[in-house]
C-alpha cells in the first residue's frame, strides 16, 4: 500500500512524467500560428454598430453566415452580418436558406458588400 506522499509521486510520474515533486511538468511548445477561419474582433464590433439587414433595427449581433468553419468551428468572422438577437435566434432555429427566402435577403451578396465597406473604411 502506498502512503500519501508515495501515491502523489507515483501519480505525478504516471500522469505527467514528473520524476520528483520538485520537477515541473513539461510545457507544450507555443503554436506557431492559429489555424482555422479568419478572426477579427474589430470587424465584428463594427458589424454590431450597423442596423439589422432584415428589420433595420438596433442593437445587433454579429451573425456568422459562412460555411467555412469546418467541424465544430464557427465560420470566418468576415462572414458576419448584423441581425437583432431575435432574428439571430430565428436564423439558427430555421436555417440559412429558409431565413433568406422568408426575408428576401442574400447573405453572400451582403457579406461581399460589408467586406468592401470594411476595406474602404480601413483604407480611409
Amino acid at each position: 500500500m502506498l502512503t500519501g506522499k508515495q501515491l502523489r509521486q507515483y501519480l505525478a510520474y504516471a500522469v505527467h512524467g514528473i520524476k520528483s515533486e520538485r520537477e515541473k511538468p513539461k510545457r507544450k511548445p507555443p503554436q506557431r500560428e492559429r489555424r482555422g477561419p479568419e478572426r477579427s474582433e474589430p470587424y465584428k464590433a463594427w458589424i454590431r454598430t450597423l442596423p439589422s439587414l432584415v428589420s433595420g433595427l438596433s442593437p445587433c449581433e454579429a451573425c456568422h453566415t459562412g460555411t467555412d468553419g469546418g467541424a465544430s468551428m464557427k465560420a470566418s468572422d468576415k462572414t458576419c452580418v448584423p441581425l437583432t438577437w431575435f432574428e439571430h435566434r430565428e436564423y439558427h432555429d430555421h436555417g440559412k436558406r429558409t431565413f433568406e427566402r422568408k426575408y428576401k435577403v442574400n447573405f453572400a451578396r451582403e457579406v461581399k458588400r460589408l467586406n468592401r465597406e470594411w476595406r474602404e473604411r480601413k483604407a480611409a
